[in-house]
């Protein structure tokens, strides 16, 4: 389970890109200079301003609802350190491991972008590594605090954009870095919570709210659900 910010950005780079790539001034500019058109940034502003709109009022107790998800996975075999989330669907790969382990990167990728982040506040440590598309993928990391089942953060500690080493970017992957950037700075300081609830299945469906317990319905619409896994299949679930 990503924390918010990383769930909306990795869903507007999926909405936003077929868009993007007609509105861009510039596509085959550097990645590290491209300047988003004026039509881009309309774009991602409208977009952002849908995706956080809420779908209706708090419900009572509402950070009560769903499952612990922490207490799921320090209950897994090996504990939190030894169990991640993973999303395996292709195209749309994501692992993420709350506890003291760490989660390598897919081989064959060099470091394209560093989006500045700060500092967190959070008794919960998470690190994320989701694939964007057009062999993009990003790398994340911060501190998340509890709220009852609702597991709440604001921003990120590190961002980073990785893109494969022996291949040129197409226009599409110039944009979508474009597109980050973008949404980057403007979701830097938005605080979101997430809620896991358990499908028949055993997976786990994410929902999104406001820090005031609103839900984010629209946002919730690109998510899939996510599993438990050993953090020891990573590798293999990551693998481009």
């Amino acid at each position: 389970m990503k924390q918010g910010d990383m769930r909306l950005i990795l869903s507007l780079v999926l909405i936003l890109m077929p868009v993007a790539v007609s509105a861009a001034d510039n596509p085959r500019a550097s990645a590290a200079d491209l300047a988003p058109p004026e039509a881009v940034v309309r774009l991602v502003d409208a977009a952002i301003v849908e995706m956080v709109t809420p779908g209706g009022p708090a419900a009572q107790d509402w950070e009560k609802q769903g499952v612990d998800l922490i207490a799921r996975l320090s209950a897994a075999s090996g504990g939190i350190d030894a169990t991640v989330t993973v999303s395996d669907t292709p195209g749309d790969r994501s692992v993420v491991h709350y506890g003291g382990g760490r989660i390598d990167s897919p081989d064959g990728l060099k470091t394209l972008m560093d989006v500045p982040g700060r500092t967190m506040p959070g008794e919960i440590a998470w690190q994320d590594v989701s694939e964007l598309g057009d062999g993009l993928w990003m790398r994340t990391s911060g501190r998340l605090t509890r709220r009852g089942n609702a597991l709440c953060g604001q921003g990120w500690e590190t961002l980073t954009i990785l893109a494969p080493a022996d291949a040129p970017l197409n226009d599409d992957a110039r944009l979508a870095v474009m597109v980050v950037r973008l949404m980057a700075e403007r979701l830097g300081a938005m605080e979101m919570c997430v809620i896991a609830f358990e499908l028949p299945d055993g997976s786990f469906a994410e929902r999104s709210f406001l820090p005031d317990g609103r839900p984010l319905p629209k946002l919730d619409e690109q998510m899939k659900p996510v599993r438990l896994r050993p953090i020891a299949d990573a590798g293999a679930i990551l693998t481009p």
